[in-house]
């Protein structure tokens, strides 16, 4: 029987509905304790707490731990439920579920089967988008879609709905600066660590399009995530990063449609191109970067070394702000 977890900060306020919906989802999975840490300042907590009392799940309140960073970041909330799980509970899954990830009909009967078999460390559902724009957008260029968004996850990984099975976590510290990258960091220690994955094409559909980083967090990600090996190591060769930067240049059209689709003409312009503006600043900062910082070869020597010296706090990286 897994334990449910869920990161939020200010998620009442920004997905209302949405939340609810993504909490109902949930039922279908047979957990009785639930994990909340919430880094936020409205009622969340509350509404959270009265969701679980409604349905008889225990509550497990907490606001991160900030393993020596000056703030909170989703790494830090993200190592927080994880420690959390290791020292309280006994049970051998702990799962993930974002605040605006729903999870469809018979995610759990299709998951279950994974969690038996001992090579697994990690189940992960596909995470549709809520609108058919860029499903319609990529098949009419021969892409499919479905196994664009599994090699989406083979690079980045997700935590929008995800396992975890306790001894491929056990030992696990994210350097608490990896405010965009927790989520790759997870995925490459379970493969790390000799485990595999498994993908639950049910999935989920990802109702919030969320906020943007700033600047200056994209440009940090992008260094520390092409230093410790959680970038493609294509980016060992400068000329991908100017493919990866054109295929994005390209991409508006699809950007801004998705969001046109999702929240009307203006919104949607707006938002969109806002994405995609974020998109392309990202993988230019990963171009000009990769000129002179090169993936390391061995990723899991790296991870198992800034996991160690972020357990002893002594990693010293420059502090994201988003």
């Amino acid at each position: 029987m897994p334990v449910l977890a869920m990161i939020v900060k200010n998620s009442w306020s920004e997905c209302r509905g949405i939340l609810l919906e993504v909490l109902d989802s949930t039922l279908q999975v047979p957990y009785k304790a639930f994990i909340l840490v919430d880094d936020g300042a409205d009622e969340t907590r509350e509404v959270v707490g009265k969701w679980c009392a409604e349905h008889g799940k225990e509550l497990v309140y907490s606001r991160s731990r900030l393993y020596g960073h000056p703030h909170p970041t989703r790494a830090t909330a993200r190592q927080t439920a994880i420690d959390i799980f290791l020292e309280n509970f006994q049970d051998e899954w702990l799962m993930f579920v974002d605040d605006d990830a729903v999870l469809n009909p018979g995610w759990w009967s299709e998951a279950e089967p994974h969690i038996r078999d001992p090579r697994v460390g990690l189940v992960w559902g596909l995470n549709y988008d809520s609108t058919p724009f860029r499903q319609k957008f990529l098949e009419s260029l021969g892409v499919d879609y479905v196994g664009y968004l599994i090699k989406q996850f083979e690079a980045r990984g997700g935590t929008h709905d995800v396992l975890l099975r306790r001894a491929a976590i056990e030992d696990i510290m994210i350097p608490p600066q990896l405010h965009i990258f927790e989520d790759a960091f997870i995925k490459h220690w379970v493969e790390c660590k000799g485990y595999e994955y498994r993908v639950v094409l049910t999935g989920v559909i990802h109702k919030n399009p969320g906020r943007e980083p700033s600047r200056r967090t994209l440009k940090l990600m992008a260094e520390w995530g092409l230093k410790l090996g959680l970038e493609d190591p294509r980016y060992r060769n400068p000329f991908f990063g100017l493919y990866a930067l054109t295929r994005t240049t390209i991409g508006l059209p699809l950007t801004v449609g998705t969001y046109v689709q999702l929240l009307g003409l203006k919104r949607g312009i707006r938002r969109g191109v806002k994405r995609w503006w974020t998109k392309w600043l990202y993988r230019w900062y990963l171009w000009r970067l990769s000129l002179k910082i090169k993936p390391p070869p061995n990723r899991c020597e790296v991870l198992r070394t800034y996991s160690s010296l972020a357990r002893r706090g002594k990693l010293q990286l420059e502090a994201a702000h988003t």
